[in-house]
């Protein structure tokens, strides 16, 4: 198949009780890019990011993708709107979600990258210090985490934090956050704070005890619109942060190694390749084939480009 331009998924929402404003009524995660994302094809049909990647292969995914995860789509962007607390959670790591849950599960390696920050929004970012493991295992498997027992970070427009599985956290009311992780929704909750418990959410402590590591913490890794190093390199996930000024990181070559997934910050962003080129409006999120040879990324002025891939 020839995947020669980039693809545009419908975004997908999804309803959550601590939800925000900014993303719609009631509407607290929205879903930019993954492998339930739907796209529009030269041909006028449509389908799944992971259909896709099962008949495209590498066109799709890349050399990275297919050693990675096999015809699948590797990766999941999303962005986070509370005006509540998210519930206190962790993610298991490939080997966890494989054990509890077969050879196909996939773990949840995140980073998050503040868009805005209200004014005395917070981020949890583990448990906090002198607590020990044996402390924090008992808490977590009876659910009994309160706030003391926690770590937090003051969230800042531009910030990026990395959050391994195995990471005690959660995102605090006026935190609007992008999420590249992973394409998993294995979440086990720690606490919902209160919150009564329905089917569809309810809390996890004997998943929560096994996935937990006392040790991790979600960490900064860049501020300002800045990363350490000029990019975060996990051993899942690649990101970069793309500015207007940024000359030599806007020329992008897939050139079969891995999909790239591109969502427009502050101000609309231009793709452009040999013989197209396309504009996406702040918050809008195209996933470039990795088959594309080359092309370039160039933001408006003041705007920035979040660019998601996988590493090597």
């Amino acid at each position: 198949m020839d995947l020669l331009r980039p693809l545009h998924p419908v975004p997908a929402p999804s309803l959550r009780p601590w939800a925000g404003s900014r993303l719609g009524n009631g509407i607290g995660e929205l879903w930019v890019a993954g492998p339930a994302s739907v796209v529009a094809l030269p041909d006028g049909s449509t389908c799944t990011l992971d259909e896709l990647a099962a008949s495209a292969g590498t066109a799709l995914v890349g050399s990275a993708g297919l050693a990675a995860l096999g015809p699948r789509f590797p990766l999941l962007a999303k962005l986070i709107d509370p005006s509540d607390w998210l519930s206190l959670q962790v993610h298991p790591d490939d080997d966890l979600a494989r054990r509890l849950y077969g050879p196909d599960a996939v773990g949840k390696d995140e980073c998050w990258v503040v868009l805005e920050a209200e004014p005395g929004a917070r981020l949890v970012v583990g448990p906090r210090d002198g607590l020990d493991s044996p402390a924090v295992h008992a808490a977590v498997a009876a659910g009994a985490m309160g706030f003391d027992d926690l770590a937090f970070h003051d969230a800042t427009a531009g910030d990026t934090l990395n959050v391994r599985a195995g990471a005690i956290h959660a995102i605090g009311p006026g935190a609007f956050i992008y999420e590249l992780e992973q394409p998993s929704d294995l979440t086990f909750r720690i606490s919902d704070w209160g919150r009564p418990p329905t089917p569809g959410r309810r809390l996890h402590p004997d998943e929560a005890r096994l996935a937990v590591d006392p040790a991790q913490r979600a960490t900064p890794v860049g501020t300002g619109w800045r990363l350490d190093g000029e990019a975060l390199e996990e051993r899942h996930l690649r990101l970069e942060v793309i500015a207007d000024s940024s000359e030599a990181a806007a020329s992008r070559r897939p050139a079969g190694r891995s999909p790239e997934v591109v969502t427009a910050v502050g101000a609309p962003v231009t793709l452009a390749g040999e013989d197209w080129a396309e504009t996406l409006a702040p918050l809008e999120t195209a996933v470039v084939p990795a088959t594309l040879a080359a092309y370039r990324i160039l933001p408006g002025l003041g705007g920035r480009a979040l660019v998601g891939s996988l590493p090597g």
